[in-house]
């Protein structure tokens, strides 16, 4: 494993790769990670795919070692979607496969209906569908929206000094052993005066002030024409569930794999999620 950096139209972005050169690379892998985690979550599934592998775990702008935007700029899907883009156009990469994990597999599924040309197929990790509101709370979420990103702004960034206890804290979160998370912890911390501070941009934290509907989802799911693979925890997340009732008619080569775990399930059976990447 190596890190590299990689320019988009906006950022520079860094990521956590296979040992080949990110410019030589042909058919890769491209993986996106979930909210407030980097290219660490994934990078102990990829480690177990073949040695042949062309891969990238990228760290999200507003994540991990990758650059924030500018003040001002928001964090929508869309944006994170016009990153990838201009990643994958400006290397030429054909034939991607993209694999996300939750947040990381919503943005994997737009990219892909966007640009099927260039998607071979997608794996996603206790994701699916794409996240909605109902016309009628558009005001509602909204005021939220905004009320959330004025209390940011008058907020100092919090400092901390006992690491291994966020590694605990997270761990209790996401029902995981320290030793599984504690790799996408430290990514996201920096030194600080008096500690340690998040590396993650703040505003990243903030809700969105607009979703799509769920009739703008259908249409966009319907553009899911490639492969795609939805692997699943035992204990994930039951909106899962939901959001197959609701969508799974729209992407006809579809297919699901349940692992015995959580949300992170690529965390607790690595091999098991690799084996299902490679095939």
């Amino acid at each position: 494993m190596r890190e590299q950096w990689v320019d988009t139209d906006a950022l520079t972005l860094s990521a956590l790769t296979s040992e080949h050169d990110i410019g030589a690379m042909e058919a890769p892998i491209i993986a996106l990670h979930g909210w407030l985690d980097n290219a660490a979550s994934l990078v102990p599934v990829l480690e177990h795919l073949p040695a042949t592998t062309h891969w990238i775990a990228l760290d999200l702008p507003g994540h991990g070692h990758s650059q924030h935007r500018p003040t001002g700029a928001p964090y929508y899907f869309t944006e994170w979607v016009a990153d990838l883009i201009s990643l994958i156009t400006r290397y030429d990469f054909q034939r991607v496969h993209l694999v996300g994990h939750s947040m990381g597999g919503f943005i994997s599924q737009i990219l892909a209906a966007v640009i099927p040309e260039r998607i071979a197929k997608v794996t996603l990790i206790e994701a699916f569908g794409l996240l909605t509101y109902d016309e009628n709370e558009t005001l509602e979420k909204l005021r939220g929206a905004m009320t959330a990103r004025q209390a940011l702004a008058a907020k100092e960034p919090p400092v901390y000094q006992d690491i291994e206890r966020l590694v605990k804290v997270r761990a209790e979160l996401n029902q995981l052993r320290p030793e599984q998370i504690k790799a996408v912890v430290l990514r996201n911390l920096m030194p600080a005066e008096g500690g340690f501070a998040w590396r993650i941009d703040p505003r990243v934290r903030l809700g969105s002030p607009f979703r799509y509907t769920a009739g703008q989802a259908r249409d966009i799911l319907a553009g899911l024409t490639m492969p795609v693979k939805l692997i699943r925890g035992t204990k994930g997340f039951k909106d899962l569930d939901t959001a197959l009732t609701h969508w799974r008619e729209l992407v006809p080569q579809l297919e699901e794999y349940m692992l015995e775990g959580g949300h992170h399930v690529h965390l607790e059976q690595p091999i098991a999620v690799a084996e299902q990447i490679a095939i």
